[in-house]
């Protein structure tokens, strides 16, 4: 039970009182039917890694599963993530093809991209293009200079790819700040002569007629592209299809981190990490709120590239995506490629530039 206080900007003489929140904390209990009754359990997706943390969510009370899990993530992190791209190559030239581990309580499966590796840049960018550091933490993301260099690192990048552009930010107020200050300074208006500005609706029932106006844009062959504002984790973020020219290229700018002060979310990792320290096995509550933010990361990248034939230009925009080995680390083998974090100087503006222009103009 989550007590909750009103804050002092929202309390009224009507509204004094606390909030009672009844939350279910631990969501293994919504699968035990299904676990005691079933024969087999076959959970399928493109973003359960890491195991430990599937686990850990879905089977927490299964001492066995918990240890299997993290024992098959242990092995994938050594004996397949990190393999260079030229190991064992499959048809379509794209490695390692898949590594399964087999335990009497649980078989894990995980298999490579269809693409292969040349239909895809994965760029992590440090620097903006006046060299202002990319700092998109809380504490300076919302700083005039911060979302400036966005902007100019945004035109930039409009001119060099084509058709259909996705940028994703890391909530919705924040997009909101950002359009207000663009708006304010003329930039808006500059970046959309370069291509035609689309925003995620704040509407459900209007994603689609969105989504038909940006499509129409940035897969026309008369039109100069369109440049789509979604927000990661938002309506935009999972289970939508740009394929093609829809997504030439992604840019994630900064990491979403959940609201750490959430009380259901600091009572979750509380939750974790007693349990890590009774039991030896599972995850942390840091491990768990890192990977809510990564997964949400993936989910947004994995929105452009959508069959064999398919390329884009991946651009991670933050410096802790090049400085962080553990959020390097927590990026799709397909993106990282079996490679250790980018040097700095890969990560410069000027690198990156000249990279994502190579890219586009190699012929597919």
């Amino acid at each position: 039970i989550i007590i909750e206080w009103p804050s002092e900007e929202s309390s009224t003489t009507s509204s004094i009182s606390p909030t009672l929140r009844f939350v279910q904390i631990h969501s293994a209990s919504q699968l035990d039917n299904v676990v005691e009754e079933a024969h087999a359990v076959i959970l399928a997706g493109g973003t359960l890694r890491p195991f430990s943390h599937v686990a850990a969510e879905l089977f927490g009370d299964d001492v066995d599963v918990m240890r299997a899990a993290s024992e098959a993530e242990g092995q994938l992190s050594r004996n397949f993530d990190m393999l260079p791209k030229s190991t064992t190559p499959n048809k379509l030239g794209s490695s390692p093809s898949s590594m399964a581990q087999i335990t009497p309580s649980l078989t894990t499966f995980t298999c490579g991209h269809v693409i292969p590796p040349n239909n895809v840049i994965t760029a992590c960018l440090s620097i903006g293009p006046t060299s202002v550091k990319l700092d998109f933490r809380h504490s300076s993301r919302s700083s005039n200079q911060m979302i400036d260099e966005l902007g100019r690192t945004i035109m930039n990048m409009c001119n060099v790819v084509p058709s259909g552009f996705v940028v994703f930010l890391p909530s919705y107020k924040y997009e909101s700040q950002v359009f207000q200050r663009w708006r304010s300074t003329g930039m808006l208006s500059q970046i959309d002569k370069l291509k035609r500005i689309h925003r995620e609706p704040k509407n459900s029932r209007d994603v689609e007629d969105a989504l038909a106006k940006y499509s129409s844009e940035a897969s026309s062959p008369s039109k100069k592209g369109a440049l789509l504002f979604s927000v990661m984790g938002g309506k935009m973020s999972e289970g939508i299809n740009f394929a093609n020219d829809m997504a030439r290229c992604v840019l994630v700018a900064g990491l979403p981190f959940p609201d750490i002060t959430d009380p259901v979310l600091k009572e979750k990792m509380e939750s974790l990490d007693r349990e890590f320290r009774q039991r030896g096995t599972g995850i942390n509550g840091q491990d768990y709120y890192q990977n809510l933010c990564m997964r949400t990361v993936n989910q947004s990248v994995g929105r452009a590239i959508r069959h064999s034939n398919d390329y884009a230009a991946i651009v991670l925009c933050d410096y802790r995506y090049s400085s962080d080995m553990r959020i390097w680390k927590a990026l799709p083998q397909w993106l990282r490629r079996g490679s250790g974090a980018p040097r700095s100087e890969d990560a410069s503006f000027g690198k990156v530039m000249k990279n994502v222009r190579s890219f586009f103009a190699e012929e597919r």
